[in-house]
This record gives structure tokens, C-alpha cells and sequence, in this order.
């Protein structure tokens, strides 16, 4: 990617280790990015960060959550002896 300035070939690069997304779809990524209006783009880059540093597994069932533990295990009206892949 030699032909584009950097921080468009560091795009590219960076969506492109993502699972599924080839050269070709990281492109099409990257020039989709830069064509949002600024606030779009911006959201887009605050939701990546915001997720990234605030989520993670539950203790109880390791689901993605943001509090510990996640509102399924924490509610009260659930039956504590069903667990996620254990039989009754």
C-alpha cells in the first residue's frame, strides 16, 4: 500500500487484522471511515475505546459484560443452580 499516504495505509493495515476482513474489505473499510462526517467518525472511534477499556468476563458465566457480575448472573430472580453448560 505504498501508493497511499500513511495514515490511510495504517488504517488499512490496522482493520485489516481483524477477523474476517481481507486487503480488499479493509479498504473499502478505510475510505468508508474517512468519508463520515467528523462526529461519525469520532463516535465510531470513542464507542472502540470506551468498550475496549471498560469490558470484560463475567466472573460467573464469562459473558461480556461491564459489571461484575453481568446483569444475568446478578439478578435475583434467577435460579443459581442452572449454570451455562451444566446439567441440572
Amino acid at each position: 500500500m505504498k501508493y497511499y499516504a500513511k495514515p490511510l495505509s495504517k488504517l488499512i493495515a490496522e482493520l485489516s487484522k481483524l477477523p474476517g476482513i481481507g486487503g480488499k474489505t479493509a479498504q473499502r473499510l478505510a475510505f468508508h471511515i474517512l468519508s463520515l462526517p467528523d462526529a461519525e467518525a469520532r463516535a465510531l472511534a470513542d464507542s472502540i475505546t470506551q468498550a475496549k477499556s471498560s469490558m470484560h468476563y463475567c466472573s460467573v458465566c464469562g459473558n461480556l459484560t461491564d459489571t461484575d457480575p453481568c446483569s444475568v448472573c446478578s439478578d435475583t430472580a434467577r435460579d443459581r443452580h442452572l449454570r451455562r453448560g451444566k446439567p441440572p
